[in-house]
Parts: structure tokens; sequence; C-alpha cells
């Protein structure tokens, strides 16, 4: 279990890295234009969340924490129903956007594991804001699934 505000956003850190890298792969596997855009803003998106913890981790998270706006956001749970997918070079679209979602899913899992520990309120309004992120990162590619996958069956 991680003990220390720093451990938990070192791991925080690095889970957006993989995200990161996760995203830049897959723009490299998909063809269609519109879908790589898409991925593109994702990773983009983890970067952003990359920076937001090295900042949290260099001036603390109350100083971050005060100027964030946390929203409500309602988990399509679309990709509750699928099963889990690989993810290579040979990967199909479907594969890679169930990947993500799973990916997604998970992360924001784990954000929320945080919440449920943590005693400090800058630390749990930031976990918060990731957990919430996360989510709508899972949203935004189970619309992309619902809009790609679904009109070509």
């Amino acid at each position: 279990m991680l003990k220390s505000v720093e451990e938990v956003l070192e791991t925080a850190k690095r889970i957006e890295e993989s995200s990161y890298a996760f995203y830049a792969q897959a723009q490299d596997v998909v063809t269609l234009p519109y879908l790589k855009k898409e991925l593109q803003y994702l990773a983009e998106q983890e970067i952003d969340h990359r920076k937001k913890i090295e900042a949290m981790m260099a001036e603390g998270p109350s100083k971050i924490a005060k100027d964030l706006k946390i929203e409500r956001i309602q988990d399509m749970k679309l990709g509750d129903y699928l099963m889990p997918s690989h993810f290579d070079p040979n990967s199909t679209i479907q594969d890679i956007l169930i990947a993500a979602i799973k990916r997604e899913d998970l992360t924001h899992q784990f954000y929320q594991n945080l919440l449920k520990g943590a005693k400090d309120e800058d630390l749990r309004k930031v976990l918060e804001y990731l957990s919430i992120e996360e989510l709508k990162h899972k949203n935004k590619v189970q619309f992309l699934y619902d809009d790609i996958v679904y009109k070509e069956n």
C-alpha cells in the first residue's frame, strides 16, 4: 500500500507516463485520421496530467488543489461489458479501443482506491480530480468505440 503523498504522486506519474506511451503507440497502429487525432488528444492529456503531478511533487498538493475544478461525470459503462483485449502492432481498431477503455477504467479505479485512504484534504481533491479525468477519458474512448465499431457492425 502506498504510504506517503510522495509515493502516491510518483506512482500516479508513472501511470500517466505509461498511458501516454500507450496512446502514442496506438497512433502508429491506426489508419483512420479521425481516430489518430483523438488518440493524439488523449496522449496530450496524459502529458498534461503528468505535468500537474510533477507540479504537485515540487510545490505540494495544496498549491495545485486550490485551482482544480471538480466536475461530476457519469460513466457510460459500455466498457464494463467488453472483454479485455490485447494491444500490439497487429491489433484491430476494436482491440485498441477496448484496451484503452480498460486501461482508463483501471486508472480511474486506482485513483478511487487511493482516494478512499487519503486523509489530507488537498491530496483528496487532487486524487478526485485525476479520477474524474480518467473517467472522462474512458467515456471519450467509449464514445469512439460506439461511433467506430458499432457503425462497422
